[in-house]
């Protein structure tokens, strides 16, 4: 499967929980029109398979925190050619920016986000 194809669960869940803002989990999947125990599964990432296209546009149409579709359509290790005349007129996304990257500072991109991820709860000083 190619790199740029690949389902990533803590970039979407992280994602989502931006998304989500101040809500609760079982709001904001009330919103979304989402089942609570599939948005939860995908939270905690334990869904094993992404979600489909369906789902992830109901949570973008949601989302706070400027979260777009094609984020989250990435994080899902989905390709959106239709989403590129969008991204021609604004400013690059996330996914533009890492899939610029070398396989050396992808690696890297990542461990930085897991670092931010485990430390996500960490009280600030």
């Amino acid at each position: 499967m190619a790199e740029n194809n690949r389902w990533n669960k803590k970039i979407f869940s992280l994602l989502l929980a931006e998304a989500k803002g101040v809500r609760s989990w079982r709001q904001f999947a009330d919103d979304c029109g989402v089942s609570y125990v599939q948005m939860r599964k995908l939270a905690l990432m334990t869904q094993e398979n992404p979600p489909r296209p369906k789902l992830i546009r109901k949570v973008a149409s949601h989302a706070f925190n400027d979260i777009d579709l094609e984020d989250l359509m990435f994080a899902a290790g989905m390709n959106q050619p239709d989403l590129k005349a969008r991204r021609a007129i604004q400013k690059p996304v996330v996914s533009e920016q890492y899939m610029s990257l070398s396989t050396k500072d992808k690696r890297m991109a990542d461990r930085f986000i897991e670092f931010l991820a485990d430390n996500a709860d960490a009280p600030d000083d």
